[in-house]
């Protein structure tokens, strides 16, 4: 079986051809794969595969700085942080509402979606056809190729639904595209996107080639699973209920049935998640793995350098959470502890000795992210190892958006507080003390959190508890869109002491999504047409 080590395995896909007239234009160059050749090759089906699944760690301005970017720093959650207000201005303009057409963030993050996209496509149309041979020579077993196109299908959803979260209804492009086709372009709106991943994620789940995660190998870690096709079924309904209330009893069902698989549970210990193991536990629904083989030197992402404290441990300083954010902890609550970092934590080096954390030279909010640090002793050959994992979907997010989706659905009150309190109590019950020997500024009461009851306000309660356990993850931006709250959320910021004006540009009727990249319109020759008021 073959594992999804994904920074691993690039293939050599030709995505397009050319028709010349001299012959020897038209040879193939010794020791090069055309597209023909290329799916004759050994394991041809599988590194098509691998190709897929490099859209989360393929293009780190266009995708993962940007997803911190929009995830965090474009909300209260986080603020931009760099060396100063020069750094990345444009990403300062996400979250003061005020970002235009040109913003680089959302100009690298659509073509780097429909990059991921056209991968897909590409490999949706080539494989079902190819005669396929595994890494032996051997004629592929015809239920891999299902697996692969049924992981495929899953992966293009789930681009679609990133691109939708920011921009609303966007082109939906099902096949590799010739120069003429740019032009022909249009949007579809949201409901007909969301309307395609419904179908391609349903499709995909149904798929008796996919597997459940019960019956996922070792080696396989990081493959798509059933049961992260529902969660992320779910999810989607959660995001597009806004639109149809219907769909929040199909985000019910289809977050009960990852309940029901049995497959997942809360890890004991909250800040293990995000150490160097983190996608082992049974926590991880689904999981991107920045590689794990000792013998590739400095791999993985560059989210750990990018979002880490400047100075002596040599990172760039962005995703700084926010006074607010900090504020929404409970007294008690050890996630704070994993959650942010503060000026003066101490972390072991190799050495024996400790790394200090000084944030005194340069702007920032007074905290950095702890889910994406790497003390030094973890670092390897350097920024970029192993010991960090992406979790786009976690077991907890699951049972918060089944608690959500119960009292949305208006089920039943007791059973939503009950599945709100078990991530409540998972974090009571973890440590308030830092897991790698460090001298942390913070200190965290041994205090139990309170129970939610169901004569609770509900709603936000596990709206509360969305943001304290995902925090610095990436969702709070979609959470806030979803929930028709985005716009007063950040109005409201803005008159906050620490703001600085932030969110104070955002305005009903333009920012419930971003604009549409000026340089895509143009591409079109103005087919794609620009979301309101921009």
């Amino acid at each position: 079986m073959k594992k999804l080590s994904i920074i691993m395995l690039a293939s050599c896909l030709v995505l397009g051809g050319t028709s010349c007239s001299e012959e020897f234009l038209d040879r193939t160059p010794p020791g090069n794969l055309t597209d023909e050749t290329f799916y004759k090759s050994p394991d041809a089906g599988f590194k098509s595969l691998v190709t897929c699944y490099r859209g989360f760690v393929g293009n780190f301005w266009g995708y993962e700085a940007a997803r911190a970017e929009l995830g965090n720093m474009a909300t209260d959650d986080a603020d931009k942080g760099g060396s100063d207000a020069g750094d990345r201005p444009f990403v300062t303009d996400l979250g003061f509402g005020r970002a235009l057409s040109s913003n680089e963030t959302l100009a690298g993050y659509w073509t780097a979606r429909y990059s991921a996209i056209g991968n897909c496509n590409v490999s949706l149309e080539r494989l079902p056809e190819a005669n396929l041979i595994d890494a032996s020579g051997a004629p592929l077993d015809p239920v891999q190729k299902s697996r692969y196109l049924a992981e495929i299908r899953f992966l293009r959803a789930f681009f679609y639904f990133e691109l939708a979260e920011v921009f609303g209804g966007v082109p939906l492009v099902t096949k590799t595209l010739t120069v003429d086709d740019r032009t022909k372009l249009n949007r579809a709106s949201a409901k007909e996107v969301f309307q395609f991943i419904e179908a391609e994620l349903t499709a995909a789940a149904n798929d008796p080639a996919m597997l459940s995660a019960a019956k996922l190998q070792a080696s396989e870690v990081g493959r798509v699973t059933k049961e992260a096709t529902w969660a992320l079924l779910a999810r989607a309904y959660l995001f597009f209920a806004k639109d149809d209330p219907a769909l929040f009893a199909k985000a019910r069902d289809a977050a009960k049935k990852v309940i029901d698989s049995g497959a997942f549970a809360l890890h004991p210990q909250y800040q293990e998640i995000f150490l160097e193991n983190g996608y082992k536990t049974k926590e991880a629904v689904f999981s991107i793995i920045m590689g794990d083989d000792p013998a590739i030197p400095i791999y993985g992402s560059t989210i750990n350098v990018y979002c880490s404290p400047r100075g002596a441990t040599g990172g760039w300083g962005f995703d700084l959470p926010t006074q607010d954010l900090v504020n929404e902890f409970e007294e008690g609550d050890p996630r704070l502890l994993y959650t942010v970092l503060q000026s003066g934590d101490q972390f072991p080096k190799a050495n024996g000795t400790k790394e200090v954390l000084d944030f005194s030279t340069y702007p920032n909010t007074g905290y950095h992210s702890r889910k994406v640090y790497l003390p030094e002793s973890r670092r390897g050959q350097g920024w970029g190892n192993d010991a960090w994992t992406y979790h786009p979907i976690r077991y907890a997010d699951v049972l918060l958006m089944y608690a959500e989706a119960l009292i949305e659905s208006g089920g039943d009150k007791s059973e939503a507080a009950g599945y709100i309190n078990q991530v409540r109590k998972r974090a009571s019950t973890s440590a308030r003390k830092d897991m790698e020997a460090a001298s942390r500024v913070l200190k965290v009461a041994e205090k139990q959190l309170p129970d939610v009851k169901a004569g609770d306000d509900l709603r936000k309660a596990v709206r509360h508890e969305r943001r304290v356990e995902l925090a610095m993850e990436y969702h709070r931006l979609y959470d806030l869109m979803r929930w028709n709250t985005l716009v007063p959320t950040m109005k409201a910021y803005a008159a906050k002491p620490f703001s600085n004006g932030k969110g104070g540009n955002f305005t009903a009727g333009k920012n419930e999504v971003f604009p549409i990249p000026q340089v895509e319109i143009d591409r079109s020759g103005g087919s794609i047409v620009q979301n309101p008021n921009y």
